[in-house]
């Protein structure tokens, strides 16, 4: 009977208030006459991401519903587990987010926590001045000048990539070119930050890509915990959660600790990634003559934004060159036209794929922003007000620390805005079809003060390895590669089920 009596005065009592509550904060976007996608327990208007849907085709169901309806022209209201959150997808009111009004929303609402979870604290997730100072220190890390030295590591490792479609050629077999991919840019990027050789390419992988895939490929529960994390980021801080696993931390942070030591102790200067954090670290600038500065960063601020610069490098620049060449190979008239162009190019340069060379191949990046376009890696971007915003159209006022998401893969996609959005035209980056489009409607590197600050890398990455396989091999689609292509729900980016898999021969 105590038992019951507990039960029935306290237990139900609780559950009740809870449900409540949980009810309430549910009419947010209700209560101000606005229209938005409905929220329920626990995930709000985004349950079933990670294990039915992906974040991105989420987000795009509310664009189909609202903006390509009519029923909301500017901005739909969503929930992020309990907290409201705006999609936004008016690009007049995007510019202002992103550009105009940069200082309003300046930060990206992410989890991370310096003292518990070290690596989560990189220039991607941080706030504020700190934000500020890493942004303005690491910027010189890509001139033009330290460009074209990591351009040298670039087309070192660019014979390896080549060589190994040999086996594919010589057997008939199909290649899974992200795959291969993948083991390219980890080779690129493990070289240009850190110096190291992982050669991923010459043993078909590498401890670093393992580590990459429990980074990229969370699992349902870990996909939950970072929900949860960037819905209730200060609990989370003061509970001491974590977002990197302890062993994806473990490893990289003796990666790190263990090849700064190793430089320091024997003197060892590289023109690389790390090289550039150890200065701040220890003299405060990133340039050799500027004078010497009070305000360094620690060895946990290395290790976090080489963790960045390895990772967000390495899944990107790999996502986008396979979709480049999964594209090519479904449109054999653009990849005839792009072998040309290269082939002429080349032929100007005595032959050889230079940081030069490739800067004139024009088709070449217009190519690669259609890809980007159809397949951006990163299908939406993030900001919070870091005060109140007041809108007049649609009307209504974005709280302080309320999250806004643009829906770039949405935009990439609008009819309204790319013909036949499906279709692949490179055409559609000339640049007189480029001017008369709003300058919003391509965001695959965000904008504002807050772009990706690799950009230019990226895009260099991509570059060589196209110009290095499509001047010498042809590619085309196998039949292992399912069609339509079926986005992974359980990749943060975005990623194919069942890979890429094409058939290559010799040119």
């Amino acid at each position: 009977m105590g038992l019951l009596s507990t039960l029935l005065y306290l237990v139900l009592p609780a559950l009740l208030l809870l449900y409540l509550y949980v009810r309430r904060k549910f009419l947010y976007w209700a209560d101000r006459n606005f229209p938005y996608v409905a929220g329920s327990f626990p995930m709000g208007s985004f349950n079933g991401m990670g294990t039915k849907y992906h974040f991105t085709e989420i987000m795009d169901q509310a664009y189909q519903k609202f903006k390509m309806t009519g029923l909301s022209s500017a901005a739909t209201g969503m929930y992020l587990g309990f907290k409201p959150c705006l999609l936004v997808y008016d690009l007049d009111l995007i510019k202002q987010i992103l550009v105009k009004d940069f200082n309003n929303f300046r930060d990206r609402g992410m989890y991370f926590n310096e003292k518990d979870d070290p690596l989560s604290a990189h220039l991607f997730s941080i706030e504020g001045d700190k934000w500020r100072f890493l942004r303005n220190k690491l910027s010189p890390t890509f001139t033009s000048g330290k460009m074209k030295y990591m351009f040298l590591t670039i087309k070192d490792i660019g014979d390896e990539f080549l060589h190994c479609f040999d086996k594919y050629i010589e057997s008939k077999q199909p290649a899974d070119v992200k795959t291969l991919a993948q083991r390219f840019t980890c080779d690129v990027i493990g070289s240009c930050a850190f110096g190291l050789e992982c050669n991923s390419l010459k043993n078909e992988g590498s401890e670093l890509m393992v580590i990459g895939d429990k980074v990229f490929k969370p699992g349902p529960l870990r996909t939950m915990l970072v929900f949860f994390l960037i819905s209730f980021r200060d609990l989370s801080t003061k509970l001491g959660l974590k977002q990197i696993p302890s062993d994806v931390t473990k490893y990289f942070m003796d990666v790190v600790q263990n090849t700064v030591g190793h430089r320091e102790k024997n003197n060892v200067i590289r023109q690389d990634f790390l090289q550039l954090l150890m200065q701040l670290k220890n003299k405060g600038t990133v340039e050799e003559h500027e004078e010497e500065s009070k305000e360094t960063i620690s060895m946990n601020d290395v290790a976090a934004q080489a963790f960045l610069f390895f990772f967000a490098g390495f899944e990107t620049s790999s996502t986008a060159l396979s979709f480049a060449l999964f594209e090519l190979a479904a449109n054999l008239n653009v990849q005839d036209k792009l072998r040309d162009e290269i082939k002429l190019v080349l032929a100007a340069n005595g032959g050889q794929i230079t940081y030069e060379a490739l800067k004139e191949m024009t088709y070449m990046e217009q190519v690669i922003n259609e890809t980007l376009r159809i397949h951006p890696p990163l299908g939406n971007l993030i900001r919070i007000a870091n005060e109140p915003y007041r809108l007049t159209s649609p009307n209504v006022t974005i709280e302080k620390g309320q999250m806004v998401m643009i829906p770039v893969y949405s935009i990439h996609h609008d009819p309204t805005i790319y013909e036949d959005p499906e279709r692949f035209d490179p055409e559609r980056f000339a640049p007189e079809a480029v001017r008369i489009r709003h300058s919003h409607c391509f965001l695959p590197f965000g904008d504002g003060p807050r772009n990706c600050i690799g950009m230019r890398f990226a895009m260099l990455e991509v570059k060589f390895g196209l110009a290095q396989l499509i001047s010498q091999l042809r590619f085309t689609i196998n039949e292992r590669t399912k069609l339509p292509l079926e986005i992974d729900v359980k990749s943060s980016l975005l990623e194919v089920k069942g890979g890429l898999w094409l058939d290559v021969s010799r040119v």
